[in-house]
């Protein structure tokens, strides 16, 4: 501790240049994750430049505490503080975003007395952002203390406060992007989206018509200088920000009438409210103002409306898990998969029973882990069905535990088809990901993944759907780096060595506890911290044929092949599904699609003829009715039957309408089950929604509509005779007047 301090008082002497006078210390005690320490602050003129927690403590269950036998130093300095402080800006967004604002500044025309934006800063800075519920409160009294106008004060910092975010948020998403993330709704996905339509908002609601192409690069100029890797956001920031730009303007679109409504009623829109139009609709609170605005609204937006938004959806990617299998104290299993994975046959020993589980000293059984499917087989005969592993043990779940005893030596034979089936898949799934990365761009990540023997997944992150074209790319070359049959490398590494030498992509299939990883490296290819199984070259792959891809959710595009023999089945399934194909249409193989394409055009035209037929029909239909329709008061009632679809008995009603202006007409048809269609002309006044609804009940269904079409339905077609003359009782009575 004594040496903690006494570096950090030298950094702040010798190094940033504050005479001793000059330092402020203030001593706390700070708690975190069940641990906690003495806390020292060091401060230099106002600002906190430097922090560091002595993390010796932890509490116990019973209330009280311990020493740590490990003692850390938390230590808390902020780059861009130091940077702050040494520049003497008037904030940090200042020394943060440098030449980058200065841009922003000149395209959107914004500037400050920059002395007046100092004093205010200096003022405002002693209030905690987080506890504040009044920022107006703030504004209200900083303009008078600085002895300014609010709306003067207001005039200059509201439009360069949305500068500053845009700047952050930006730069926000050039990390994330080069680092793997993309604008989704899920995940961190959900808040990289947040602030992309955030900054769209304030640039829109202040009219500042940012270029945000233009933006985003000169982010990655400035800040690869010290982040070299941002270079990588370069080829697919603009593709992404241009489809996440043109969602936004659809859900706006589709929104819009939705906040309208709401502001008509001129009440204020509450916390609740605005956070269920971004989370339904996609709309910001900024949106909701200039909407607002345009309506001559003013809408307050909460100071805590992103804080909200964040903490519901960290709620909700909360979720517990449970394992499968039972809870005990199990002697380890030493995994002989990994040294001998081409072997299908081993012996051991039973070291324990549970219920159905046997735990051996020793197997060649894998259990299911990193996507990869457990291995079936049998010991000394008896069905092993399931495979599971807890910790270190290695639990067999087999069909007659009865059979066996502690102690017991066992051979163990497993299902060597499967295995390879599930080896192939697995290899094909990280040669699949590393094909995916160099035809979509860096940005993909692994999301998830599933190896069974008959098929496999592949879940990767990419911003809008796969073309055809990028397909067939992803899988010529994965099917090249088969047959180039490349070495697979397996070997255990130190993690720090694994990320030192790997980088941190080595995590496809997410985070890899201990501190040593095992590595399958395809050579040149794709490198990956993975515990699966594997073979040994690529060749052994086989063939590897993508069957099918759908986004399964936003940001996420799932593959689904087949590798080795399953895809030489599918691909002979496919062939013979072909050749089919052309026996029907009676074609060689090479001209089925030009066949298919003449049918078709075929089919169009004749449903042309036959749509063209009915509306003749229709309006032959239609002279009938009207020849024995009855007139009342004026009106002519048209009521009768026709057995056909309710589209056709539209296209009669219409055309008796049409006709005659004073006509009310239901008509009932029959296909598969009773419809009922009721219209009425303009000149007529007469509810028949009510009507409609009443002869669909004698038919057991029910039906309603309003102004001159009502329809309903029902399955009680037995009865459609008897529904008829319920409607044209009603509607004479009701014309009746």
């Amino acid at each position: 501790m004594d040496r903690c301090i006494e570096l950090n008082f030298e950094f702040l002497t010798k190094i940033l240049g504050l005479g001793k006078d000059e330092v402020t210390y203030k001593e706390d005690v700070w708690s975190g994750g069940g641990t906690f320490g003495p806390s020292l602050e060091a401060f230099g003129k106002g600002l906190e430049i430097v922090n560091n927690v002595f993390m010796q403590y932890a509490f116990n269950p019973d209330g009280g505490w311990r020493e740590l036998k490990i003692k850390v130093i938390d230590v808390g300095w902020g780059v861009e503080r130091i940077g702050w402080f040494t520049q003497g800006t008037p904030t940090v967004y200042e020394a943060a975003f440098g030449p980058v604002l200065d841009w922003l500044k000149k395209e959107t025309g914004v500037s400050v007395d920059e002395k007046l934006l100092v004093k205010y800063f200096a003022f405002a800075g002693v209030f905690d952002a987080s506890e504040m519920q009044d920022f107006e409160k703030v504004t209200r009294e900083a303009a008078s203390k600085l002895n300014v106008d609010v709306e003067e004060l207001r005039k200059q910092l509201v439009p360069l406060e949305a500068l500053y975010a845009i700047a952050d948020h930006t730069r926000t998403l050039v990390f994330a992007v080069a680092d793997g993330g993309i604008p989704s709704n899920v995940g961190g996905g959900y808040n990289l989206r947040v602030i992309l339509r955030r900054a769209v908002s304030l640039d829109k609601l202040h009219g500042f018509e940012i270029d945000f192409i233009e933006l985003f690069h000169k982010q990655i100029d400035y800040f690869k200088r010290s982040y070299p890797h941002l270079e990588v956001a370069t080829e697919i920031i603009d593709d992404i920000f241009m489809v996440e730009k043109e969602r936004y303007v659809q859900t706006i679109d589709r929104g819009r009438k939705q906040v309208e409504r709401l502001l008509k009623r001129r009440e204020p829109l509450d916390l609740e409210t605005l956070v269920k139009l971004y989370e339904s609709n996609g709309i910001t609170p900024e949106m909701v103002q200039e909407i607002g605005e345009e309506m001559g609204v003013k809408v307050d937006v909460p100071n805590s409306f992103y804080l909200e938004l964040g903490g519901r959806q960290e709620v909700r990617e909360k979720s517990a898990t449970t394992l499968s299998v039972v809870e005990g104290d199990f002697p380890p299993t030493y995994p002989l998969y990994y040294d001998k994975p081409y072997d299908s046959e081993f012996t051991g020993k039973i070291v324990a029973i549970t219920g159905p589980y046997l735990v051996l000293d020793r197997t060649l059984f894998y259990p299911t882990g990193g996507g990869q499917l457990y291995d079936v087989g049998s010991l000394n005969g008896e069905m092993v069905v399931k495979v599971e592993k807890a910790g270190n043990t290695i639990l067999h779940q087999v069909s007659n535990p009865a059979a066996f005893r502690l102690g017991q030596e066992v051979k163990g034979q497993l299902n060597w088809e499967r295995r390879l089936a599930l080896m192939r898949h697995h290899t094909a799934t990280h040669i699949l990901n590393g094909a995916a990365r160099r035809v979509l761009g860096p940005h993909v990540w692994q999301a998830g993944a599933e190896k069974r023997a008959d098929e496999a997944r592949l879940d990767i992150t990419h911003y809008k759907p796969l073309s055809r074209d990028e397909i067939v790319k992803i899988e010529e070359l994965a099917n090249k780096v088969v047959m180039e049959n490349r070495r697979v490398n397996k070997y255990v590494m130190p993690r720090d060595e694994a990320e030192a030498k790997f980088g941190f992509t080595i995590y496809q299939g997410g985070a890899v506890p201990g501190g040593e990883l095992r590595i399958i490296d395809i050579e040149g290819w794709d490198v990956e911290a993975c515990g699966g199984i594997h073979v040994d070259h690529t060749g052994e792959v086989g063939p590897i044929k993508i069957v099918r891809v759908e986004r399964i959710q936003d940001g996420v595009v799932r593959l689904e092949f087949k590798a080795g023999e399953a895809a030489l089945r599918h691909i002979q399934d496919m062939d013979r599904v072909l050749s089919d194909v052309a026996s029907v249409f009676k074609v060689p193989r090479e001209s089925v699609l030009e066949a298919a394409e003449r049918f078709f055009e075929e089919w169009k035209e004749r449903g042309k003829e036959i749509e063209k037929l009915k509306d003749y029909l229709a309006e032959r239909e239609a002279e009938r009715f009207l020849e024995k329709g009855i007139t009342i008061n004026g009106h002519i009632v048209v009521v009768g039957r026709v057995d056909t679809d309710k589209e056709t008995l539209i296209k009669i009603a219409d055309s008796i309408v049409r006709r005659e202006a004073k006509a009310a007409v239901i008509l009932l048809g029959k296909s598969g089950k009773v419809e009922v269609v009721g219209m009425k002309g303009e000149a007529v006044d007469v509810d028949l929604s009510t009507i409609v609804r009443d002869v669909a009940g004698v038919v057991g269904g029910a039906g309603g509509g309003k102004g001159k079409i009502a329809m309903g339905g029902g399955d009680l077609v037995e009865k459609i005779d008897e529904a008829t003359e319920k409607a044209r009782e009603l509607l004479l009575r009701a014309l009746k007047g």
